[in-house]
């Protein structure tokens, strides 16, 4: 134990430097996502949020920051689990970087966090990179000239240097992984790298797999793209197919490789006259695959896939190291940071910190010839048809037999509604019902079929067939 006259008598005589309140808070923030990652920090009732230490004071010397803590007001936490739990202590010590924790008496608690000189240099001059990203415009849409000519590139958006960083997903940048809280624009980058991605690259010269765990985000005119290699998988059962049969090709083009004794894909494709497409899998939700047998397959494919022409972008807003482990980092070596809750979130992501700081949509770090902070590219609804219409031709889609009868039967004898209950009970033993299911969620996610409506009491009475529906019908 440590008293309070002790601290002040090590305080006497040392030469008080400038206040550096950045740095003290970079610390703080690390101590409290220590307490939130092991569940301490209390919620307070009906209110929401947490409730933290309070802090009594600051204390900056040269060789360190002292925190003294108001034992009265330590957010809910028992002075017993503060002056006794060597495991916490221990944690602290690991998330500061072998930092000293140490607890005072009954007057109050205090921890230590020695200074490390590169990191408050850094942090000093944090607010001149931050002032010239603050010329950045706070949202950029796509347009035509910011997709680049060389192949398999796409352009993250602008630095704060007003310059373009773009990213060769066939190279450099095959294995993507990238981070962010919710609503600040880790799935915006994913819809605008796989549209730069289809307007500069046929379906002969690139191949997509996508998982949308979500359902929502490559739904609709993004669904109909030509350059599938499988459909879109909005399920898990069909994520994990998605990741098999992506392995399965693996090892078809490495027979490939092997028998036209060459090392990678490249090298094949210049001697053949039937090139292998780029294979780019994008995945919106990676936390989604953690409990399932497909995550090692596709930590396997980020480790292997890079001779056979497989990339990967595998995207989360969870970014702890239960979905982020030291072998699926280490085969995702280039990581883009949107803003992150914590500090600790953005360790895991970018193995620094600094994404807890960002506060505009759309802006990101990643470390490219330095750390930049970038302004990424917004893609709205019109920009996407408008390109998409400019670049890509899509070959009309077709009606199976199963699909042209339950349209044909909606249409003729249930005025256009698709009530699942009623087509099963007059089509029964030709679909099955659980097919009927699916095709209602592929036709509604494809804009296929109305959104569900409901009656004057509320009850749903189904959705109807849209005119792009009917007009496939034979």
């Amino acid at each position: 134990m440590t008293n309070l006259t002790q601290i002040q008598n090590q305080i006497q005589g040392h030469e008080m430097p400038a206040p550096t309140e950045r740095e003290a808070r970079h610390y703080w923030k690390m101590i409290l996502s220590t307490l939130h990652q092991r569940g301490e920090l209390q919620k307070r009732p009906r209110q929401g949020g947490y409730v933290v230490p309070q802090l009594t004071v600051t204390l900056l010397l040269p060789q360190r920051i002292i925190y003294i803590l108001n034992m009265q007001k330590l957010g809910g936490i028992s002075r017993e689990t503060w002056a006794a739990d060597l495991d916490l202590w221990r944690q602290w010590r690991a998330a500061l970087d072998g930092r000293v924790v140490f607890v005072t008496d009954s007057a109050g608690l205090a921890i230590t966090v020695g200074r490390d000189p590169a990191l408050g240099e850094r942090l000093r001059a944090l607010p001149e990179q931050e002032a010239a990203a603050k010329d950045l415009p706070t949202k950029i849409l796509l347009t035509q000239d910011d997709i680049p000519t060389t192949p398999y590139t796409v352009r993250l958006g602008y630095t704060a240097a007003q310059q373009p960083l773009d990213l060769n997903l066939a190279e450099a940048h095959r294995a993507l992984l990238v981070g962010g809280t919710s609503g600040y624009g880790k799935t915006t980058f994913l819809r605008s790298a796989v549209l730069q991605a289809v307007c500069s690259n046929s379906q002969e010269a690139l191949q997509l797999a996508v998982i949308d765990l979500k359902e929502v985000d490559f739904t609709g005119t993004f669904a109909r793209l030509p350059h599938y290699f499988r459909p879109v998988a909005y399920h898990l059962e069909a994520a994990e197919m998605l990741i098999e049969q992506l392995a399965a090709e693996q090892l078809r083009r490495q027979a490939l490789l092997h028998h036209a004794e060459v090392s990678n894909w490249q090298q094949y494709n210049a001697q053949t006259d039937k090139p292998l497409p780029l294979l780019l899998l994008v995945v919106d939700e990676v936390a989604d695959l953690v409990t399932s047998p497909a995550m090692a397959t596709l930590v396997q494919l980020a480790r292997k896939g890079r001779a056979a022409g497989i990339s990967i972008i595998a995207a989360t807003q969870h970014p702890t190291t239960r979905v982020l482990d030291t072998q699926v980092k280490a085969n995702l070596p280039t990581a883009i940071a949107f803003r992150t809750k914590s500090g600790s979130d953005s360790r895991v992501i970018l193995d620094h910190n600094g994404a807890e700081e960002l506060s505009v949509p759309g802006r990101a770090l990643i470390f490219q010839n330095g750390w930049q902070t970038v302004q990424t590219l917004y893609v709205d609804r019109e920009q996407v048809t408008q390109l998409l219409t400019a670049h890509v031709q899509a070959p009309r889609p077709t009606l199976n037999a199963d699909e042209t009868t339950l349209v044909q039967y909606a249409l003729n004898e249930l005025n256009g509604d698709f009530v699942i209950g009623k087509l099963y009970a007059a089509l029964k033993g030709e679909v099955s019902k659980r097919r009927i299911t699916d095709y209602g969620k592929k036709w509604e996610q494809r804009g296929w079929l109305t959104a569900p409506r409901h009656d004057g009491q509320g009850h749903r009475i189904g959705r109807r067939l849209t005119n792009e529906l009917v007009n496939l019908l034979p």
